[in-house]
């Protein structure tokens, strides 16, 4: 008992003074753990999550532990309903564009209607206007001449035409005794034909005598029919000719007629039905305000279907996107660790898919406040590798405040106040040679 007691009394006692030479040196635990930090590289994992999107799960590409690279394709969810959708919409989008289309080609047509309708309208009101104030006035002297002179250009056309008719008369008469002389020309080659063949027949006549009989009778018939043509032509020239000359004494007749007319004046009548033919003109250029209207309606319409059809396209784009997120891939290169759903499960939106151990390493270390103003973001940190007995860089990703049960309580002895601690996470670029698992140090 009493070497038991002497025990105790020296490992007491050793531990006491230990304990305060290390005090006096600054080497008490809490200060060696906030200068010197240890920790094991760790594997940064991604949840491959749907996004936005569920379903019943039609296919797996990968199995657990098998190395994949960014956008390769983990699980394929059932796309069945939402290809339909895609299909209906689609549909539903060409036949908007074709009303569309079918709606502004109408549009094209009666806008084009209504401005030439317009244009003809006031061409109408202007002649209207202009005749009903010269019916109103009466006619103006020089507007008398000018008839005059058209009556006398009318006269002068009609005997013109009188000279053409009695001129192609007389060619009527020219051109018919050329038929007759044609016509006996014809039967006297005919006759010298006839006899010629007789001779040739008995055997008196050469065959060169035939042959000339037979052209002077294909010559003759020939010219024949070719004065019948000329004087059908002669005839015809005539009836034309009548025809002229008759167009021509009604020319006369109106021309005549309107020059007495401008210089009796007006009959209140004619007044009257030239001031409605003004007030006609006048509505039918107003109706245009209401065609105009119409045709603004019509493109309020077009504008309506343009509208719609971009909502559709929404719809469309939206579940296009939707489609395109049932296809979950990997977000970085790595390794599959876990495989959540199986096949014909369904997964809820958001659900996750699959877990990817990352190509990234990185580690975290816990720092007191004092010493966390050594670290900075992006900041390279020596990191000693114990396994392989070497020091990497190490790249500051993030600094933190640690929870509360993390900080630093020190040494009342020392009269220090507590102090607050921050997690400090470094990254380290992945080599065959390192790997998740493994002790590094880093000094603060």
């Amino acid at each position: 008992m009493k070497k038991k007691a002497i025990m105790y009394v020296v490992l007491v006692v050793a531990l006491a003074g230990g304990g305060t030479l290390m005090a006096m040196e600054g080497k008490d635990a809490v200060t060696v753990a906030a200068s010197e930090k240890s920790a094991l590289l760790a594997a940064d994992s991604v949840n491959q999550t749907f996004q936005g999107v569920g379903g019943k799960v039609a296919s797996i590409a990968v199995v657990e532990q098998q190395q994949v690279k960014k956008g390769d394709v983990l699980i394929q969810l059932d796309t069945t309903d939402i290809d339909l959708q895609i299909a209906k919409l689609e549909g539903d989008m060409e036949q908007a564009e074709v009303k569309i289309e079918q709606a502004q080609k109408s549009l094209d047509v009666q806008s084009e209607k209504i401005a030439s309708q317009e244009k003809q309208y006031r061409l109408d009101l202007e002649a209207a206007q202009a005749a009903e104030s010269l019916v109103v006035q009466g006619a103006r002297s020089e507007d008398l001449k000018k008839q005059e002179l058209a009556v006398e250009a009318a006269k002068q056309s009609a005997e013109a035409a009188e000279v053409a008719v009695e001129t192609a008369k007389k060619n009527v008469t020219v051109a018919e005794l050329a038929v007759k002389t044609k016509q006996s020309g014809a039967d006297l080659a005919q006759t010298n034909y006839d006899r010629v063949k007789g001779l040739y027949d008995k055997g008196l006549a050469a065959k060169t005598d035939l042959e000339s009989a037979e052209n002077q009778l294909e010559n003759a018939g020939a010219a024949l029919e070719t004065a019948k043509r000329q004087a059908e032509i002669a005839v015809n020239q005539v009836t034309a000719a009548e025809k002229q000359l008759a167009a021509a004494d009604n020319a006369v007749s109106q021309q005549q007629t309107a020059l007495d007319k401008m210089k009796a004046g007006a009959t209140a009548e004619e007044k009257e039905q030239a001031h409605i033919k003004t007030e006609k003109a006048q509505e039918a250029l107003n109706s245009i305000a209401q065609s105009k209207e119409e045709a603004a309606n019509g493109q309020y319409n077009i504008d309506l279907l343009a509208k719609q059809k971009e909502a559709l396209k929404i719809q469309y784009d939206t579940l296009k996107l939707q489609k395109e997120r049932m296809t979950l891939v990997a977000s970085a290169d790595g390794k599959v660790t876990r495989i959540v759903p199986k096949i014909g499960e369904m997964v809820g939106t958001g659900g996750v898919g699959a877990v990817i151990e990352t190509e990234q390493l990185y580690y975290e270390v816990y720092v007191s406040e004092t010493d966390v103003a050594d670290f900075e973001v992006g900041g390279q940190v020596k990191t000693h590798v114990k396994a392989l007995k070497s020091d990497v860089e190490g790249t500051v990703k993030s600094i933190a405040s640690a929870p509360q049960y993390a900080s630093l309580r020190m040494s009342r002895e020392k009269g220090l106040a507590d102090l607050s601690s921050y997690i400090v996470r470094i990254e380290i670029a992945r080599t065959p040679e390192l790997l998740p698992g493994m002790t590094v140090e880093v000094k603060a």
